[in-house]
């Protein structure tokens, strides 16, 4: 109660400068923040389910001159002490609302240490304010006590549609179950699209966009969403991060083998990609097997490429230096990699 009384009087006026004078800005105030709940004990079975609500009522902002109510900046703070002495997340917000799903809440609060099938505290407040140089306002601090279950060893997948939710051609897929999906996909230039937690129409969860300062890339589940597009078109490298709420289009100009066979070439043997069988293909002549294995680089990178991987036929995405993966055939025959389910990258030769 003390704290929201030091918090109302805390008000209600701050300045922009604007050419030709200086115009007021009231109305600014501490969020109110709500939770659908106080209590959760998460459930693996239930992991693709929504767990949590957040809702703040933000303040509104009045002016004489035009100002776009997106000028006043929320973001949401999460610590393990109600003094918030060490804040473990801070996520930047456009709406006043979030969901979680308990996937989501169990990779967050087992990352800030909380320990699976024990009850811990959780504590969440809303910090806004109105430019770079104001002071933050806090809301009320919402008390969640929550008890976490053992992360499953099971890649968690998103699911790429298209705008009518009728087909869903891709998928991402998010390794280290931590809430960062990536995956290839090959899709038209300003193909509109959805990033679901299940191949349905009527999955519990549902990415699109929220367009704000000109950004296509923020992910956004809300009910008035917008539908995500992209603007480069072609086989693209696709990352989403559920914890930014923000995802990223990487143009795939190329793919091209290299090896012993062609004195580690970064441009000797390009890769072709078949659309039809969603897979990329090159022609190989060896005059022994390869001693250090082969690699394939994403335009023409050497901290960008696939290697080696546990298990026959497998091999892992890159991004610093790393091992090729096995290549043992002698003579001219084909390498065909498939990148379709980014659980698992595979390749084989014939």
């Amino acid at each position: 109660m003390k704290q929201l009384t030091l918090y109302i009087l805390v008000l209600l006026f701050a300045a922009c400068k604007k050419e030709g004078g200086t115009p007021a800005v009231g109305g600014i105030k501490p969020a109110v923040l709500h939770s659908s709940t106080s209590e959760l004990v998460l459930k693996s079975t239930d992991r693709k389910t929504v767990a949590l609500q957040l809702v703040w009522d933000e303040a509104i902002l009045t002016s004489e001159e035009p100002m776009a109510q997106s000028a006043l900046k929320n973001k949401i703070e999460i610590a393990a002490d109600p003094s918030f002495s060490v804040i473990d997340k801070s996520i930047e917000q456009v709406a006043s609302s979030i969901s979680y799903t308990h996937e989501q809440v169990n990779t967050l609060v087992t990352g800030m240490g909380f320990v699976p099938d024990e009850k811990k505290v959780l504590y969440v407040r809303i910090a806004s304010r109105l430019g770079a140089n104001t002071d933050w306002l806090y809301s009320n601090v919402i008390a969640l006590t929550i008890t976490p279950y053992q992360p499953v060893d099971e890649a968690a997948y998103l699911y790429l549609s298209n705008k009518e939710m009728t087909q869903f051609p891709w998928k991402l897929c998010s390794r280290k179950e931590d809430g960062f999906y990536d995956g290839f996909v090959r899709l038209d230039q300003w193909y509109n699209f959805y990033l679901a937690n299940a191949e349905s129409a009527s999955a519990s969860l549902i990415y699109g966009s929220y367009p704000l300062d000109g950004s296509q890339y923020i992910l956004y589940s809300g009910a008035d969403r917008w539908n995500c597009w992209t603007s480069k078109g072609g086989y693209l490298y696709l990352t989403a991060d559920v914890n930014k709420l923000a995802w990223k289009e990487t143009a795939v100009e190329s793919m091209t083998v290299t090896g012993d066979f062609n004195g580690w070439s970064a441009t000797a043997t390009p890769m072709t990609y078949d659309q039809t069988a969603k897979v990329w293909k090159a022609t190989i002549t060896t005059t022994a097997a390869e001693q250090w294995g082969i690699k394939v680089l994403i335009n023409g990178s050497w901290t960008w490429f696939f290697g080696a991987a546990e298990g026959d036929g497998n091999c892992a995405l890159y991004t610093a230096d790393g091992s090729g993966f096995a290549y043992d055939k002698v003579g001219t025959h084909t390498l065909i990699l498939d990148l379709s389910d980014p659980k698992q990258f595979k390749y084989h030769v014939e």
